[in-house]
């Protein structure tokens, strides 16, 4: 299935409500959305974590990418969090990368193993919201499964 120029524009809440509908568990709360980027503070072991999600989209390269720096409430030592980092993504699918303690998600391989394509138009924050401008993007796995029925309306 392929579905072309789509635009979202979601709000913290609606990020809030994803992530508790996702994940539950992760003690995770977005507090804003600003120009630098989704604003948010995450449990880290026992620490909370101020954190900015700073969206990316590279045209040129057609790759999108969300880089996730934190800023830390209480000293943790660096050795701690890039250990920490490091070792929840030794499992991770391809496209996660620990750069000095910064976060670096590469959307669309994390996307390939679902056999998800995606051109982004624009990946930025806005006036207190997330937008995101798709312009294509193939979905395999919905293939057949959305089709309406076909009736015959006598003309």
């Amino acid at each position: 299935m392929r579905i072309s120029h789509v635009s979202l524009q979601l709000t913290a809440d609606d990020l809030n409500q994803w992530v508790q509908e996702l994940a539950p568990d992760v003690k995770l709360r977005i507090s804003e959305i600003r120009e630098d980027g989704v604003h948010g503070q995450l449990k880290f072991l026992m620490w909370y974590v101020d954190f900015v999600a700073r969206p990316h989209c590279y045209r040129d390269r057609e790759e999108i990418a969300v880089e996730i720096s934190a800023r830390k409430l209480v000293p943790i030592p660096a050795a701690i969090v890039q250990r920490q980092l490091e070792e929840a993504m030794k499992d991770a699918p391809q496209g996660i990368e620990v750069l000095r303690q910064v976060l670096k998600l590469h959307v669309p391989s994390l996307l390939e193993p679902l056999n998800i394509g995606l051109n982004v138009r624009d990946f930025t924050c806005r006036d207190g919201r997330l937008l995101i401008n798709v312009d294509d993007c193939e979905l395999p796995f919905l293939k057949g499964k959305m089709g309406l029925p076909i009736r015959d309306v006598g003309v």
